[in-house]
């Protein structure tokens, strides 16, 4: 029993090392990202509308909004009792 507790260790350490290297590895051949050489003056740039403001989203039709949500809590109707115990 000694004797495989000792080569289970051996294994797992070996297996966690090679699996350590083998990742460093493979991150280290994977592609580069690309770099963004377009210039900020760029004709062909596209640019994104303004959002709406958030004085918008006021409580004045009587509609909360997703900002100021609150969950209402809920109650259990049940009488017993939350936890059970499966005792003798």
């Amino acid at each position: 029993m000694r004797s495989l507790k000792f080569i289970l260790r051996i294994w797992i350490t070996l297996t966690s090392i090679s699996s350590f290297v083998a990742g460093w590895i493979l991150l280290a051949h994977s592609p580069k990202p690309v770099q963004n050489t377009q210039t900020a003056g760029a004709s062909n740039q596209t640019s994104l509308e303004p959002l709406a403001p958030l004085s918008g989203l006021s409580e004045s039709d009587g509609n909360q909004s997703p900002l100021f949500f609150s969950p209402q809590p809920q109650f259990r109707m049940s009488s017993s009792p939350f936890f059970r115990t499966g005792g003798s």
